[in-house]
């Protein structure tokens, strides 16, 4: 499934052979990973794809996959996929609770109406509760499981996915437009489809990298699939009484809007309900861990876990994954084997030499995840973009999208030390540790201590322990060994006050995932 166009070989097979028109980093690490994109959103638009009708781009809609499933044999074509933006849904839940500033005029007589419709369709026995209460209190429930808010627009934000209708995607309303759409004489109720569904300002193909890679990976352990498929599934359908009182307050929006439309022109129901959006491609050397990456994820949602817990572990695995794939790419172009380590500085004793090493450790790692752009055509990106930029501004750009990227990353799930300042070096703390567990231990399986470090080296190149640090420096005959022993004890105590180990009594240490499947 791979191919060779311009001197870079993607997956999926594509004739692409503009590949440098795009930006450097772009043509290193796929179409593509951003800077601004955040741990939520890279699960976010994962699970838009993957809850969304599928097909390759020489088909038409009435040829799509069906909903939760992976689409396999791309036949060297590109995906595209069909999410429905539930705009209607959408504007009942964030609308009253964005700034004031940000609300169009166009917007707040849109949701009015829309209540007006919601208040026709309820029915109280008690009279002495109000409609309007109830409507209320059906937006405080969904505001409830918000994800991502800040001083975002209402378009731009985002529901924990716990129900497949909860999860949206990429929607912007540029604040001209909207103006514009103000003084038009234009119907509220056909103002859903006036917004940019492919701007990708926040959901910016990040999730869609990770879609390809788990592709890429469902290939390689294709008995895998069904499983994965099944408890991605169960993961986002947890509360069935959420998607009850989405599709009430989306259908009746839609109903209402669409009803006389499609009487009176015919229109297709996938021309209302949806939005196409095209994927593009990844490098296909990602495909060397993609093995990994599933059975990680088929691991990691297998286990009981409360489902905002899992969700929350998921987004931090799938960021941990996304920076492997980076690591193993850099090391690929750049010296032809994967053979960038994770020293983790888990005494975190500025007198340990470990620290020295760790922090020399991670400069090489940033250091080369920016060096391998060096290898993509700069030329033929300036000549066939018709940029004109200097090399060190391209540069400047591709580095925020590369080596800072996995910093900010990194610092985000507390896997890269200090938040602030110098001396950076990979570090540990409770939450990386239940990811580490969850993903590489199956659910209520155990493991020897040993064989978990063995693991962790072999899945993300973690070296804690002196066996490992011995694998990967074999070459090293000076390399002080005896450093690694207080590293890994350390490890060993943060695992046991974690919940994740036990000790047998012939002194041998077992991990294991204490959530049964």
């Amino acid at each position: 499934m791979s191919s060779k166009t311009s001197n870079y070989t993607i997956f999926p097979k594509v004739d692409d052979k503009d590949i440098t028109k795009h930006n450097i980093q772009i043509q290193t690490y796929g179409q593509r990973l951003f800077r601004d994109q955040t741990l939520y959103e890279y699960l976010l638009e994962f699970l838009v794809i993957f809850s969304s009708p599928k097909s390759t781009r020489d088909k038409k809609f009435s040829e799509a996959s069906d909903e939760f499933k992976f689409l396999m044999d791309l036949e060297n074509q590109h995906m595209v996929y069909y999410p429905s933006p539930r705009m209607g849904l959408k504007r009942f839940t964030f609308l009253n609770r964005s700034e004031l500033e940000k609300r169009f005029s166009i917007d707040i007589e849109a949701l009015e109406e829309h209540r007006d419709i919601l208040r026709n369709k309820i029915t109280i026995e008690d009279s002495n509760i109000k409609k309007e209460f109830v409507l209320n209190i059906l937006q405080d429930l969904l505001y409830g499981f918000n994800a991502i808010t800040g001083k975002r627009s209402w378009f731009a934000q985002s529901l924990l996915p716990i129900a497949p209708e909860l999860i949206f995607c990429e929607a912007i309303g540029k604040k001209e437009e909207r103006e514009k759409i103000e003084k038009k004489d234009i119907k509220v109720r056909d103002i859903d489809g006036k917004f940019d569904f492919n701007y990708r300002a926040f959901m910016a193909r990040g999730g869609e990298v990770y879609y390809l890679h788990v592709l890429q990976g469902v290939e390689e352990s294709p008995d895998l699939k069904e499983e994965l498929e099944a408890r991605l599934q169960y993961l986002i359908s947890s509360v069935p009484q959420l998607s009850s009182i989405a599709q009430f307050i989306q259908n009746n929006w839609r109903n209402e809007k669409y009803t006389e439309l499609e009487a009176k022109e015919g229109t297709p129901l996938d021309k209302i309900d949806y939005v196409t959006k095209s994927m593009e491609w990844i490098p296909d050397t990602y495909r060397k861990r993609a093995a990994n990456t599933v059975q990680e994820l088929t691991n990691l949602l297998g286990s009981s876990v409360n489902t905002l817990e899992k969700i929350e572990v998921l987004s931090s695995l799938i960021a941990l994954q996304v920076i492997r794939m980076m690591c193993l790419q850099a090391q690929m172009k750049l010296e032809g084997m994967d053979n960038c380590e994770w020293l983790i500085d888990v005494v975190n004793d500025p007198g340990n030499p470990i620290r020295k090493m760790a922090i020399a450790s991670y400069e090489r790692l940033e250091e080369n995840v920016f060096r391998a752009v060096h290898e993509a055509n700069i030329e033929g990106y300036r000549k066939q973009s018709g940029f004109k930029r200097e090399e060190e501004a391209i540069y400047e750009d591709a580095s925020k999208d590369t080596n800072r990227l996995v910093r900010k990353l990194g610092k985000q799930l507390g896997f890269i030390v200090p938040p602030k300042g110098g001396n950076m070096r990979f570090g540990i703390n409770e939450d990386i540790i239940k990811v580490l567990v969850l993903a590489l231990v199956p659910p209520g399986e155990r493991m020897l201590y040993t064989t978990f470090l063995e693991k962790c080296y072999k899945h993300f190149k973690i070296i804690i322990g002196p066996n490992e640090a011995q694998k990967h420096w074999s070459e090293n005959n000076s390399l002080d060994l005896t450093m690694f022993n207080a590293n890994s004890e350390k490890f060993l105590s943060m695992l046991k006050d974690c919940g994740f180990l036990r000790d047998l009594s012939d002194s041998t240490s077992i991990v294991e995932n204490p959530f049964q499947e």
